[in-house]
């Protein structure tokens, strides 16, 4: 799967480290206030698989929310994890906190600085949880955006970059329930998804 840049530091780092770094990303989030879910069976540390250097960490908050953390090695990052169910499948929305402290290390002063020069994004993964294992799936962002240069998906977007560059990546402007709409029509859609990656609980 080829590794496509995003202008979003942070997003960047976490979906490299998660699955290679392709995906969707959002200005407005996938869920209302009403919909998100809190399930405690997922609070806890779960792992990839014995090569694999990430760790994810997930604890709840005070706003129906949970703290999602992404441990690769000797670096921590931190996102806001909003959990909701669409069409009979669940789907997690990530959003990059923005406390640089999280970083384990460099110059903290610095990167604050580089960050205003970028914009947050929220990121969506299809999610399942069964016999004491996460699923995590991303959209294939290669197939996004063949469709929306198609003019398939009728959704606002920009495609930032050169139209023909291999490493184009979409950012989708429309509002939450426009995005629901969206991710309800190709949540059953196997092609447009990409690799699953499976945790394993390793402590609640």
């Amino acid at each position: 799967m080829k590794k496509h840049k995003i202008t979003i530091i942070a997003v960047y780092f976490a979906l490299f480290v998660l699955v290679s770094g392709c995906g969707i990303f959002s200005i407005h989030p996938l869920f209302h206030q009403k919909d998100l879910i809190v399930q405690t069976k997922l609070i806890g540390t779960w792992k990839e698989d014995s090569d694999s250097p990430v760790w994810i960490k997930i604890d709840t908050t005070s706003e129906k929310t949970y703290l999602f953390t992404v441990i690769n090695k000797e670096d921590t990052l931190n996102f806001v994890m909003g959990l909701l169910q669409l069409q009979g499948q669940y789907f997690i929305d990530l959003f990059p906190d923005g406390d640089c402290s999280l970083f384990s290390g460099g110059d903290c002063l610095a990167l604050e600085n580089m960050v205003r020069n970028y914009i947050p994004a929220h990121t969506f993964m299809k999610f399942e949880m069964k016999d004491g294992e996460i699923y995590l799936t991303e959209f294939d962002n290669e197939r996004l955006i063949k469709l929306f240069q198609e003019n398939r998906i009728r959704l606002a977007h920009e495609i930032p970059g050169n139209k023909d560059d291999d490493d184009d990546y979409v950012v989708i402007t429309a509002s939450t329930d426009d995005l629901q709409k969206f991710i309800t029509r190709y949540a059953n859609d196997k092609e447009a998804f990409s690799e699953t990656v499976k945790y394993t609980k390793v402590k609640s």
